[in-house]
């Protein structure tokens, strides 16, 4: 007898005409700790347990809709659209640092926009895109807007009016990349999960875009767990006691990954917020 909303959080699903999609909502406390602690490798898994196909999963249906863009004008099918998708959740899962793979996935981004038809069918394009490119520094240029510590307080401003934002964080200097073992294993698999079942694939006019929630993703995470160790009062570790400080690790690691997802999925202006990372789709 359990509300629908209660019957459905954490889940929050993509569903089209290949099928039913269920990604989970970081904000539970159980899919946070997950993130962190789990050996399980990171991977796209197909009707697990967890997840059974007679349930009902309400989300975005997408179903009887045109496939993704890949660009303004250009369309994936189902079948290339999915292999892009694995391709981000498996560069997140090869062990390279957030930073490195998230320019992976621009650079490639950017060789699947390039596709023409005199270029031959886009499928067998879109397999040598796929190889892993040499990282393209004008690939992230792109991007800046979405890694600068301005982009926080512009996301603070899709929270509509009657919901708490989250607070601006001063001294935005000492927000610093993520890079103990914990927090890169974490963040990697953070980010996968917004790329998997993600709604802007349908929302939007392009690859671009999902790309830039990815960074914009990483910035807020990036933000939380500075806003975490604060609220701790955590000096630098001194390198005594590497068992407990392990555990304060994960444990603010667990709370920022928790309020990055209340912002980015249940207090913000979502189509706002697409709207402002699409611009990214004109620039060249």
């Amino acid at each position: 007898m359990l509300p629908g909303a209660c019957y459905q959080f954490p889940r929050r699903a993509l569903i089209d005409d290949r099928g039913t999609f269920v990604a989970l909502s970081n904000f539970c406390p159980t899919a946070a700790a997950l993130l962190c602690e789990s050996d399980d490798q990171l991977a796209i898994v197909s009707s697990p347990p967890a997840f059974p196909e007679g349930r009902s999963y309400e989300g975005l249906d997408a179903r009887g809709q045109w496939p993704p863009l890949v660009r303004p004008g250009v369309l994936f099918d189902l079948a290339s659209y999915s292999r892009w998708e694995q391709f981000i959740v498996s560069t997140f899962a090869s062990g390279v640092s957030a930073g490195i793979a998230l320019a992976r996935i621009a650079a490639t981004a950017e060789q699947l926009r390039a596709w023409a038809a005199a270029r031959g069918p886009f499928d067998s394009w879109m397999t040598r895109s796929l190889q892993p490119p040499a990282i393209d520094a004008n690939s992230l240029t792109i991007y800046d807007r979405f890694r600068a510590p301005e982009a926080f307080e512009q996301l603070r401003r899709f929270v509509p009016e009657g919901l708490s934002a989250p607070q601006a964080l001063s001294d935005m200097t000492s927000v610093t990349e993520l890079g103990s073992t914990v927090e890169s294993r974490a963040v990697n698999r953070y980010l996968a999960s917004k790329a998997f079942a993600s709604w802007c694939a349908y929302e939007s006019r392009g690859i671009r875009t999902l790309v830039a929630e990815l960074f914009v993703s990483e910035l807020v995470l990036r933000v939380e767990r500075e806003r975490a160790r604060r609220a701790a009062r955590r000096a630098p570790f001194d390198g005594t006691n590497p068992d407990a400080q392990g555990r304060l690790d994960r444990s603010l690691m667990i709370e920022a990954i928790r309020q990055s997802d209340l912002l980015l999925m249940h207090l913000i202006d979502r189509m706002r917020m697409i709207e402002w990372l699409g611009q990214v789709e004109e620039m060249r």
